[in-house]
């Protein structure tokens, strides 16, 4: 038996803290200007808002917004 997703729950926003939610708007902003924490950069990954779009050295990346992303801004928080 296979489950369907409704509109319900593919709407369902995650949730994210102001701080989470600021470093989602800079990075619409300056993508690749702007250092993000670790844990905001996983969460936002993990949510669909941002994903990887090429790894550099020492760990830094370069992040870009999905179309989820995109939506949440316009949403607002």
């Amino acid at each position: 038996m296979k489950i369907r997703r409704t509109r319900a729950l593919a709407r369902h926003r995650v949730r994210l803290t102001s701080e989470e939610f600021a470093s989602l708007k800079q990075l619409a902003e300056k993508p690749r200007q702007v250092t993000i924490p670790a844990s905001h950069r996983e969460h936002l990954i993990e949510a669909g808002y941002v994903r990887e779009v090429l790894p550099r050295l020492n760990g830094i990346f370069t992040l870009a917004l999905t179309g989820a992303g995109l939506r949440r801004l316009e949403a607002g928080k």
